[in-house]
């Protein structure tokens, strides 16, 4: 990623050039999917991916499936991810659903296609992907507890604002989540197209043919450029730095053992 498409990057998430008036978490719909719970990120080896996230803010969270060995659940605050041996494709958005198997029917004919497992006369989980490759899995409610981050800041990254994605075509992307229940929060078409699409408990903020290599966590402070000093007396190095208007590395991308992206930068959204 060149560093002008960063900057440009950069103006777009502060919001600069928004239009459109921001709506509260409390105004946004429930997906039809059912309610965000954590994401499923894949590791090779958990301990060193356990340690990598502690150093940005995370900790372990209590949950009776995981294993040590296998999987392990932390949050910031804000968010809630599972950590877990495996090489499947990642991140993955989990939900739980009261009626899977209606779920499945209206799914169904939204022509939305799903991957599921069984496990008796229902479904175990649905698995969904947009049409630019974002993960998401619908457990039936009395499978999925209903876990729900506390809400406090990030103690290292700060606020988290959005998980970032590419669009080939925004029109695309941003209709599948609409089907999904997903309701329009502010975007654009300056200085490129990007929408963010929210329910009840997270936003997806999609920018058209931008260099976003996977599903990012993006955080936004006002005093940025120390946080990331901290990070990096930590041990942790960004795989890119950004300048700010006035030539502070206020900006940053960090990259965690496995590839998940965290973006992180200096302001208020």
């Amino acid at each position: 990623m060149t560093v002008r498409l960063l900057l440009i990057l950069v103006v777009v998430f502060t919001g600069l050039c928004s239009q459109t008036v921001a709506q509260t978490s409390s105004m946004m719909p429930k997906a039809i999917i059912g309610s965000h719970t954590r994401v499923i990120v894949s590791v090779k080896d958990l301990l060193q991916s356990m340690a990598w996230w502690t150093k940005v803010g995370f900790s372990p969270l209590s949950r009776p499936e995981d294993k040590i060995d296998s999987a392990i659940t932390l949050s910031d605050g804000q968010v809630i991810i599972t950590l877990v041996k495996t090489n499947q494709p990642s991140p993955v958005i989990v939900y739980r659903c009261d009626n899977i198997k209606r779920l499945k029917a209206q799914l169904d004919s939204l022509t939305i296609l799903t991957t599921f497992d069984l496990e008796g006369p229902s479904y175990k989980e649905l698995r969904l992907r947009s049409p630019n490759s974002v993960y998401l899995a619908v457990r039936p409610s009395t499978m999925e507890d209903d876990f729900k981050a506390t809400g406090a800041l990030n103690p290292v990254c700060g606020n988290f604002t959005e998980f970032s994605t590419s669009a080939t075509k925004l029109r695309d992307e941003q209709n599948w989540w609409l089907d999904l229940g997903f309701a329009p929060v502010r975007g654009d078409s300056v200085p490129y197209p990007y929408v963010n699409m929210g329910d009840e408990r997270i936003e997806i903020g999609i920018h058209e043919d931008r260099d976003i290599a996977s599903l990012a966590l993006t955080y936004f402070m006002p005093d940025m450029e120390q946080r990331i000093a901290r990070i990096k007396q930590l041990g942790l190095t960004p795989i890119e730095e950004i300048p700010t208007a006035d030539n502070r590395i206020g900006n940053a991308i960090f990259q965690s053992p496995d590839g998940q992206l965290l973006y992180l930068f200096d302001g208020k959204q």
